[in-house]
């Protein structure tokens, strides 16, 4: 039965896929009626919701502008979009207001110069949100699960710590799919987040709250996980900046329900998932210059991403793809044009060749990606859906989603079902990883940068992530290979985001980052989903 549906839903892809732009626009005429009119965000009238975070930062230490007059102004947009996008599932209004308070007259003390303030704590007094899973001591700590509703972190994980060291103030905890293992920001605790530029869309996930919350101006920066996509999907479905760090340099430790830190500062398991191997945690903003300290505050300035180092594009090599190989897993025409309109930038701006590319693996993309989870030996994604009981029956809990009686969400439950595949086609999939993996060494073994479409098309209807769910093929294989990955927003198609990505070599992450601070005068960067008349 699992079986036949999953065909269906891969005809329909096809058939989606096929017939874009048509499908797409009767799509919007059934979401229409289905959902209402969209509901637009309320214009901007802050100019300090408009300032990236390194100026924010020395403003604040210059005294320009006062810690308590940003984060107001943060709480005050955060409060008035809420209703709009549903992104924030806790928050600490109060305390943060009080952080603000501290970190003013401790400036107006004079106790450290500029200098040593910028050196020390370069993110002083700057608004920080961060996603839920990650852990904000004393703000809900769920992950989405109905089971965990009321959990509370104890301590912060490890990388809204790194931001709190920097001097940056925490303000709320944003939404999450359940168990953050799908690419639609919906669960049984918070509800669904809407994507700012048209409420009918999906915010992507799991980072999608952060996304929204970012893009509509009621935050400055935040943090994100990625083990298939998770930060990038959200950064292009709401035009927004997000990297994806190489492997291992930014902590993934507080992260729950899989891992926890006690309140003495012990790394707990609380299940061994071997796929944390595979996940990635970074920083998300809408600014691109804010991409390197962000960046280097979450790595602890990890001298092997080398992000002080000035990059020459007339030294670096570029290559790209413009979509995934095969008629029906091809990328929709405008996200093959920001490519060749990113190549050719490199090419007129610094005189180098930009490579096209042909890695006919791609194809097999989301199969070899489901192959390396099984080759480490990750437990099945049900057991993400036990917390705190034994077992699950899930064709009981599919039986009740049906009747909106289960605790968990119809995707999840879905694929929870799905049998693992052959072992003949699973040992192919390891051999063409292998291949695949060869030619992208060989490419990154020289400074280079890949330009790659974020996703085949603008952000999917609310709940066709399920039929279109092969679609994250297209990030899902990158953290397998462990490389750095900067989402670049590339403009509007029809009022919604596009974005491409940036990959380059491990530790290389400077490249990418590099890439997208120079895409950045072509695309524009983050576009307003609503009125600016600050």
């Amino acid at each position: 039965m699992i079986v036949i549906v999953l065909y269906i839903c891969e005809i329909i892809r096809i058939i989606l896929s096929f017939t874009y732009p048509v499908s797409n626009y009767f799509l919007d005429l059934i979401y229409r009626l289905l959902m209402g009119p969209n509901k637009p965000l309320p214009p901007i009238d802050n100019k300090i919701l408009l300032v990236p975070a390194v100026e924010l930062a020395e403003k604040i230490r210059k005294r320009q502008v006062t810690c308590k007059e940003v984060m107001r102004a943060y709480i005050q947009r955060s409060q008035l979009i809420h209703d709009n996008i549903n992104a924030v599932t806790d928050q600490r209004y109060v305390e943060a207001l009080q952080d603000a308070v501290a970190v003013d007259r401790f400036l107006e003390s004079g106790e450290k110069t500029e200098e040593q303030i910028a050196e020390e704590t370069p993110l002083l007094g700057v608004p920080f949100t961060c996603k839920e899973v990650l852990g904000v001591k004393g703000l809900a700590q769920t992950a989405g699960l109905v089971k965990a509703k009321g959990h509370l972190a104890e301590v912060d994980g490890d990388a809204p710590a790194m931001y709190r060291k920097a001097g940056a103030i925490p303000v709320t905890v944003t939404n999450v799919p359940e168990i953050c293992m799908w690419w639609e920001t919906d669960n049984h605790v918070y509800g669904n987040t809407k994507n700012p530029y048209d409420n009918r869309r999906t915010t992507g996930g799991s980072t999608g709250g952060e996304a929204a919350l970012l893009t509509g101006a009621g935050a400055i920066i935040g943090i994100g996980t990625d083990i298939g996509g998770s930060i990038r999907l959200p950064s292009a479905f709401c035009g927004v900046y997000g990297h994806k760090s190489s492997r291992d340099i930014v902590s993934n430790w507080g992260a729950f329900p899989y891992c926890k830190l006690s309140p003495d500062g012990e790394h707990i398991f609380t299940e061994e998932r071997p796929q944390r191997h595979f996940a990635s945690t970074g920083p998300m903003c809408r600014y691109a210059k804010d991409l390197p300290l962000l960046l280097k505050v979450l790595s602890g300035d990890d001298k092997r991403i080398q992000l002080d180092k000035k990059v020459d594009f007339r030294k670096v090599k570029v290559y790209y793809m413009k979509g995934i190989p095969g008629f029906f897993n091809s990328a929709q025409a405008e996200i093959q044009r920001a490519i060749m309109k990113a190549a050719n930038h490199f090419e007129e701006e610094f005189g180098v060749k930009a490579i096209p590319l042909d890695i006919k693996e791609l194809k097999y993309a989301f199969a070899m990606w489901s192959a390396k989870f099984r080759e480490i030996g990750a437990k099945p994604l049900k057991t993400g859906l036990c917390y705190g009981k034994e077992s699950i029956n899930l064709w009981l809990e599919l039986l009740k989603s049906f009747f909106r009686c289960s605790d968990h969400t119809l995707p999840l439950i879905f694929f929870s079902l799905l049998k693992p595949m052959d072992d003949k086609f699973y040992h192919k999939c390891l051999e063409m990883y292998k291949a695949m993996h060869k030619k992208f060494e060989d490419i990154f073994e020289e400074d280079a940068v890949f330009l790659f479409p974020t996703h085949p098309e603008p952000p999917p209807h609310c709940l066709m992530t399920i039929p279109k769910f092969p679609n994250v093929a297209y990030t899902c294989i990158f953290n397998i290979l462990g490389y750095p990955i900067t989402a670049i927003p590339a403009g509007l198609s029809n009022g919604l985001p596009i974005g491409i990505q940036a990959i380059s070599g491990q530790f290389k992450d400077h490249l990418t980052i590099a890439a997208a601070q120079e895409l950045d005068k072509v695309f524009g960067g983050w576009i307003s989903p609503c009125p600016i008349k600050a």
